[in-house]
């Protein structure tokens, strides 16, 4: 960067122009009045104060003259001429309004005919005041220039860092409060979230090669295996091969549903949904807990509960939940799935009787391929993506979820969405 292109040096440049600027303006305004003051002397006093070097007039009779003229009255001052001898003048004042009475003053002679005169020393000590006037600014401005460019100079470099892939580049934090201090607060927690972005999208390649690798070796294994002729081609091997399939399709189709939601391309037919027929719908899962020993006790709520939503995603987000508490509950458990009304929010409940959720694990349970448990395995049919697909689908419909272990033991998720207003639930019902 060219040194005069530094924003030092340019802010040095603008405040010096300023000061300079006011200064001339200061002086040519000062100027002009004097000047116009002056021409509204009489012409004696005028022709008085143009002599080189001239005698101040005595006090009393300045005092008297600058009364008479403040107060209006019209005088005739005329300068009678040099004595010959002495070289003093007589200044005569006469009121028009009392012409009988002039005053008379005498003025001794000058001492020097080489002395500037009055106006010439204003102008000078105006000028010099302005040049002051400029080497103060300067130096004002390279003391406050250089203070204002330092932070700006240093969110530069780190920016340039940054941009290098420097992700842990960080801008020291000012004591102050101003705003430079604001800049690189905020600064300091874009990157730090950039790092986080950054980290957690190598951790999720990380797990998605790790989630595929797991059943494509399992297939591959078993069809060298049947290749081999260790293993014979029978209808359960063929099974077990479609399982694995099955899992893989379940993955792509999970982290195509999340990228979806990610871009906002994740279409929602929305339309007025009861949700006592989602829970109603949830009887294909009674099956499966009985096949595992648990109980599943699926309540309908008392009365109609109307949100706007997409009633294949709201299945999928409770298919989710109760996926997640059948893999969690042991046999002999209970799991119990409810929707109720508080406020202005229908809230669906999934709660179940199992060892709860460990409270390090509490913020992290929606996280994409977190797993609470190191018992929770791939073994278990999970894609690790569930839960995350479950926070996306009920912030996509303006939604909230959350999960906590309540105090009867178990964990609890909690999902709430906002009630549809009254007419669109009408609507919806005919």
């Amino acid at each position: 960067m060219k040194w005069w292109n530094r924003l030092e040096v340019r802010l040095t440049l603008l405040m010096v122009s300023v000061a300079l600027l006011t200064n001339l303006i200061t002086y040519g305004v000062t100027y002009y009045y004097n000047q116009q003051r002056f021409k509204e002397l009489p012409s004696a006093v005028r022709e008085f104060l143009q002599r080189d070097d001239p005698k101040p007039l005595p006090l009393d009779f300045s005092v008297q003259l600058s009364k008479r003229l403040s107060s209006g009255e019209k005088l005739v001052v005329q300068l009678l001429p040099a004595d010959p001898h002495s070289g003093s003048q007589v200044m005569l004042l006469q009121s028009l309004s009392n012409p009988n009475q002039p005053v008379e003053q005498v003025i001794p002679a000058p001492r020097s005919s080489r002395g500037g005169s009055f106006r010439s020393r204003l102008q000078q000590g105006l000028l010099l005041g302005a040049v002051i006037s400029a080497l103060l600014g300067i130096l004002l401005a390279l003391v406050f220039a250089r203070r204002l460019a330092r932070p700006l100079e240093a969110v530069s470099k780190i920016t340039n860092r940054l941009a290098q892939g420097d992700l842990t580049a960080r801008i020291p934090e000012p004591r102050s409060q101003d705003e430079t201090a604001l800049l690189a607060r905020n600064f300091n927690r874009m990157a730090a979230s950039l790092e986080g972005l950054e980290q957690a999208r190598k951790a999720m390649i990380a797990d998605i090669a790790h989630e595929l690798r797991t059943p494509l070796t399992v297939m591959q294994g078993r069809l060298e295996a049947i290749q081999d002729g260790v293993v014979p081609l029978e209808m359960l091997e063929i099974d077990r091969l479609h399982h694995q399939t099955q899992l893989l399709s379940r993955l792509v189709e999970d982290l195509r549903t999340l990228s979806l939601a990610d871009t906002g391309k994740l279409t929602l037919l929305r339309r007025p949904l009861d949700l006592g027929e989602v829970l109603g719908a949830m009887s294909s899962f009674q099956a499966q807990a009985q096949s595992k020993g648990i109980a599943l006790e699926t309540p309908l709520p008392s009365r109609p509960l109307w949100v706007n939503a997409d009633p294949d995603r709201m299945v999928q987000v409770i298919s989710n939940l109760l996926t997640n508490a059948l893999t969690h509950t042991p046999p002999g458990g209970t799991i119990r799935l409810s929707a109720g009304l508080e406020g202005n929010e229908a809230v669906l409940k999934v709660q179940d009787s199992g060892p709860g959720i460990p409270p390090e694990a509490l913020n992290k349970i929606f996280d994409r391929f977190y797993r609470a448990e190191g018992s929770r395995s791939r073994a278990t049919g999970g894609s690790g993506l569930g839960l995350a697909i479950v926070k996306a689908l009920v912030e996509l419909h303006g939604g909230r979820v959350n999960a906590f272990n309540p105090a009867s033991g178990g964990a609890e998720f909690q999902v709430r969405l906002p009630l549809l207003q009254q007419e669109g639930a009408q609507e919806g019902s005919r």
